[in-house]
């Protein structure tokens, strides 16, 4: 008995994850939450940008936002 030839069509998904850096500066005076919504739509509109028009492309997953403090004086 032979043995049935089967065509196949394969696809593939890749799920990456991405990290940017330098979407801004915020003074002393800044509001933290105002830090988080900021840097989320800086990187969110960064990466809309980088590959616009490619419907094909979406986030997922929970975007992870750090806030980086540094002290800029000290008071004594």
């Amino acid at each position: 008995m032979a043995k049935p030839i089967v065509r196949t069509r394969t696809g593939a998904k890749v799920t990456l994850t991405l990290e940017l850096t330098n979407l801004g500066s915020w003074g002393p005076d800044c509001k933290i939450d105002q830090v988080y919504k900021q840097a989320l739509d800086q990187a969110v509109g960064r990466l809309g940008r980088l590959f616009q028009g490619q419907s094909d492309i979406r986030i997922v997953g929970r975007p992870v936002v750090q806030a980086i403090s540094t002290d800029v004086e000290v008071k004594s």
